[in-house]
Order: C-alpha cells, then sequence, then structure tokens
C-alpha cells in the first residue's frame, strides 16, 4: 500500500481518537448529538471509526460548536492535528443544583418544599435545564435572584417555544433568559428582555442562531429574591 494512503489513514485514525475522547468528556450519545445539533449519528460513527477519510475540517468545526455547547473547550488545530492545548471542561453556569447551596438561597419556611421540587423536577423531564437568574432583565415576571427551570428545545422544535419566556443557550451569550420571538428568517431569533430600565448589556439581541430554547415553567423566589425586591 502506498505510503500516502498509509499516512491518511494513520491521521483518520488520530483524529477519530482525538474526537471519541471529547465526546465522552461531554457524556452524550451520538443519538443526542443528532438530536441536539443536527449531526447525523451514522456521520460521527464514520468519523469516530476513521471510515470515508475520517474527520473533516468542515466536520471539526461543526463538532466544535457543540462541545462547546456542552461545556468542553477544543480548538480545530488539537482536534484535526494534536496541536495546542488538550480539551478542558469550562464553568458551566447551568451546573446541577447541590440541595445544601440551594437550601443556603431558598427563603425559610418552604426551603425543603422548594429544593425538593427542583430536584423532582430534575429527575422527572426528559430534557430539564434549571437557572439562577442573575440580573432583573426580566423584571416584573421573574425576579433577580430567582430559580426558573424547564425542558430544552432543539433544532426545529425551538419554534414551538416562540412567544414564551425561555431558558435559552446561544453560541456566543452562554445562557440568558429572554422573550424568544421569530427572527427575519428561519433560523434566527429576537431575545428580547423586558425591563428596558435594567443596567444588564445586551437587553435586546436580533437574529441570533440559538442552540436550545426551554420554556419556563417551574420558578420559585429565593431569599435574595425576596430581600431584592421588597
Amino acid at each position: 500500500m502506498p505510503t500516502d494512503v498509509l499516512e491518511k489513514k494513520s491521521v483518520a485514525k488520530q483524529r477519530a481518537t482525538r474526537l471519541k475522547l471529547c465526546r465522552d468528556m461531554t457524556g452524550l450519545s451520538r443519538d443526542l448529538f443528532d438530536k441536539r445539533y443536527g449531526i447525523p449519528r451514522g456521520t460521527i460513527q464514520n468519523w469516530e471509526s476513521a471510515r470515508f477519510g475520517g474527520l473533516t475540517s468542515k466536520g471539526a468545526n461543526n463538532i466544535i460548536r457543540a462541545f462547546h455547547a456542552e461545556g468542553v473547550m477544543v480548538s480545530s488545530q488539537w482536534l484535526l492535528h494534536g496541536l495546542g492545548h488538550s480539551p478542558k471542561f469550562t464553568d458551566n453556569p447551568i451546573s446541577p443544583v447541590e440541595p445544601e447551596r440551594l437550601q443556603h438561597n431558598i427563603n425559610h419556611p418552604d426551603q425543603d418544599n422548594i429544593v425538593s421540587e427542583l430536584l423532582f423536577f430534575k429527575k422527572n423531564n426528559p430534557d430539564p435545564i434549571e437557572y439562577l437568574l442573575p440580573d432583573d432583565s426580566m423584571h416584573p415576571v421573574y425576579v433577580c435572584g430567582s430559580y426558573v427551570a424547564g425542558n430544552r428545545l432543539y433544532q426545529h422544535q425551538i419554534d414551538q417555544a416562540i412567544g414564551n419566556i425561555c431558558i435559552i443557550q446561544t453560541f456566543h451569550l452562554g445562557h440568558i433568559v429572554r422573550l424568544l420571538k421569530a427572527g427575519s428568517q428561519p433560523g434566527l431569533y429576537h431575545l428580547l428582555a423586558l425591563n428596558v430600565h435594567s443596567q444588564r448589556d445586551k437587553l435586546f439581541e436580533y437574529d441570533v442562531e440559538i442552540l436550545s430554547a426551554a420554556p419556563i415553567i417551574w420558578y420559585r423566589k429565593t431569599k435574595k429574591s425576596l430581600l431584592d425586591n421588597h
């Protein structure tokens, strides 16, 4: 077999190994990558098996965005060539709520009930996400320092959330709570704050590409939110 063919196969196998490592770090199956980010499971399987030439530059750029969205930072140089820093976990703003930390924030005497509610919600919903509101941009509907939660929708399902206040995951803004409106073309959305007097930056974003939207269906005020709004 010609040397150049052997070298290409070796490169494809090395890329496959690095790709599998990154996917393992996310904890997601190929089916979930397909559901969330529209990358077919068969395509990922081919990349991870070094079939048909393996992972391409275009494919690497697509899946890197998904890795970043799942809290794994990796560069195309490392994924394709093994150059630069190895992949690492980022600080996830939507980290699982620890009952002890949640109890510290929630107003007595309902703290035990609220903790139980949130943990029950996370256990019994298909793709739950919770978020601690960091500012007053959605006042008066949702106040600063409160917890909200919902079920994530992806790809074409996102349109079902239009007109709702959602926990939204974006490529460039991270996670944010906003009123979701249809953008100027399919696949783009307007993200609108409710409190025009908020000091928060970027109250209104237009024609944004988003990864997921979770209409808020669970909301509880914490001790901090009660103090800040009285």
